[in-house]
């Protein structure tokens, strides 16, 4: 190479150790809000649909007995039985959406968490670092309180997942004002 060349080569100083932790938490966060975000969208639309399938199938079970009625003999009873399987599916969905939103959206956000932190750099040494939910999981343990339903609410789980990192981020990046430019 010529020196001409060696001069024109940026050699920058390489970044300090908080610099890549802030770096590495800052897309953690990212990931964990982004992943949570989608999978909170994904869990009102199934809310959503999940009530108007209730409705529809009110509104079919007052025709199926109309149906019953009118026909008398000649009516068919596997519209029964198709309407007792529907009717399971939409209480066994309403049960495990509806009740489990909060652990499902926890479940994303964390999911995003991990995956922000490896795409974002994170040492393999330090993915142990990232096991943080268990802390409150033995905290509600300890406190003898649901697991689904820690002091009554689900959704305390998305806190628990991201709040850490929001923490972390925060001790890392105290002030937009602090950074040099």
């Amino acid at each position: 190479m010529s020196s001409a060349a060696l001069l024109d080569l940026d050699i920058g100083t390489k970044p300090s150790r908080k610099e890549r932790a802030a770096k590495t938490v800052n897309a953690a966060l990212r990931g964990g809000v982004l992943a949570g975000a989608v999978a909170a969208i994904a869990w009102l639309l199934a809310v959503a649909l999940s009530g108007t399938v209730f409705f529809l199938l009110i509104i079919a079970t007052v025709l199926a007995a109309i149906y019953t009625v009118v026909r008398g003999e000649k009516a068919r009873m596997a519209i029964w039985g198709l309407i007792a399987i529907a009717w399971a599916l939409v209480l066994a969905e309403r049960w495990v959406v509806n009740d489990n939103g909060g652990i499902i959206v926890a479940g994303a956000a964390y999911l995003g968490v991990v995956l922000g932190a490896r795409r974002g750099g994170i040492a393999k040494k330090s993915l142990v670092l990232l096991l943080y939910p268990l802390i409150s999981l033995a905290i509600v343990i300890a406190a003898d309180t649901s697991i689904a339903d820690p002091w009554g609410v689900s959704w305390l789980w998305v806190l628990a997942v991201l709040g850490p990192v929001l923490g972390a981020r925060t001790v890392l990046n105290p002030s937009p004002r602090d950074h040099k430019t």
